[in-house]
């Protein structure tokens, strides 16, 4: 028996189209670390399942559009399983998302579905700007045996 939705086999049909017509890279758990320590820009699009997320769909539309003008980066595609299990690791919690890397760095995530004019501002603004630390899954950093506030 098929256990795959229909939303999510039309989602695989899409990033066939996607890889076939624009050459993005279609990713796997396995193969993500590799695509997302390449060097060069990288943005590699987070997708959840179109049944929960219809928003995924626009996206689908949406990314070509905003990154066809950025000579030089490379678009991935993170099948929802995959996007699911590796989104904590970068704070992403609202879908679809977009993750922004440069030469491995983290550069930020935009999450959730935003006007075209926001992708096109923020997607190079992010590839332009410094690369930091991505967010934390909202786990608190506490030292054992330190006073509140004090730093000796």
């Amino acid at each position: 028996m098929n256990k795959t939705s229909p939303g999510l086999q039309r989602l695989a049909e899409r990033f066939d189209v996607l890889k076939n017509l624009h050459g993005h890279a279609l990713l796997d758990e396995a193969g993500f670390d590799a695509f997302a320590a390449a060097n060069g820009p990288r943005i590699v699009f987070f997708a959840e399942d179109p049944a929960k997320v219809p928003e995924t769909w626009d996206l689908t539309i949406i990314l070509p559009e905003a990154v066809k003008a950025m000579s030089g980066l490379r678009v991935g595609l993170l099948p929802p399983d995959a996007a699911r299990r590796l989104a904590p690791r970068y704070g992403i919690t609202l879908w679809p998302a977009l993750l922004v890397l440069r030469d491995g760095e983290f550069l930020g995530a935009i999450e959730g579905l935003k006007d075209w004019a926001v992708y096109r501002e923020r997607i190079p603004a992010l590839l332009a700007g410094p690369a930091s630390r991505p967010p934390g899954i909202g786990i608190p950093v506490r030292t054992v045996g330190m006073a509140s506030g004090t730093c000796h």
